[in-house]
């Protein structure tokens, strides 16, 4: 799915400070099907704001973002709801698995609510377990996992998702750099394969490299990376 952002700022009013803060200015950009984009700066500079914008968890001040010709600013928070469910998987900082749920239950719980049938959740789930080599810890309790496994089955969760964008914020953060690798290796090449958009947040320079397009947030804008 083609990705365009336009004009894009957004800003914040800070404790204990009277004026705004602005994060992203005038903000642009397009990135077609099955491209990838990574993004790396400081923290603070807007980073995982914009990963939030893209995704309608927050919206910009000014400026439009588009998914192939459908503006997605314009949408009802309910209609952006249903368009994330439908077109987008999310791979956070934190894992967000529910400890109450195995490894794989934590997979299929999202493909159900999707409207898959059982057997098509478990075929999806295992399938997403093995890119990431945890296929034989399906039935495990997410309280027996260390952090790196926890995370491993958070980006099988969103491959599992069959979604046409996948955004990630720090998505290999707790992982080892050989592991690190393996996974955003295997991560970018099935987007590619399935056209499917990635733009990933890291500050991991092995990472960034991996993508398509390298990008740094600077002064509110997306400039060419000089790494």
């Amino acid at each position: 799915m083609k990705i365009t952002c336009k004009n894009i700022s957004k800003s914040y009013v800070d404790n204990g400070q009277l004026a705004p803060r602005n994060v992203l200015c005038d903000l642009s950009f397009e990135l077609n099907s099955g491209d990838s984009l990574s993004i790396s700066g400081p923290s603070g500079t807007g980073k995982s704001t914009l990963l939030n914008m893209l995704s309608g968890l927050d919206k910009p001040d000014t400026g439009n973002i588009y998914f192939d010709d459908a503006c997605f600013t314009k949408l009802s928070n309910n209609e952006k709801t249903k368009f994330r469910l439908k077109y987008m998987s999310l791979i956070f900082q934190s894992n967000n698995l529910l400890k109450d749920f195995n490894v794989i239950e934590n997979i299929i719980l999202p493909l159900r609510y999707k409207g898959y049938s059982k057997l098509d959740s478990i075929k999806y789930a295992t399938k997403s377990l093995e890119i990431v080599k945890l296929v034989d810890d399906k039935y495990s309790s997410i309280t027996t996992l260390s952090g790196g496994e926890a995370q491993r089955v958070g980006i099988a969760r969103a491959l599992a998702m069959n979604a046409r964008i996948i955004l990630a914020d720090e998505p290999t953060g707790n992982l080892d750099k050989e592991t690190s690798i393996s996974v955003m290796n295997n991560l970018v090449d099935i987007c590619k394969e399935n056209e499917i958009t990635l733009i990933t947040v890291s500050h991991d320079e092995n990472i960034l490299s991996l993508s398509n397009n390298h990008r740094m947030i600077s002064m509110g804008k997306l400039i060419l990376s000089t790494s």
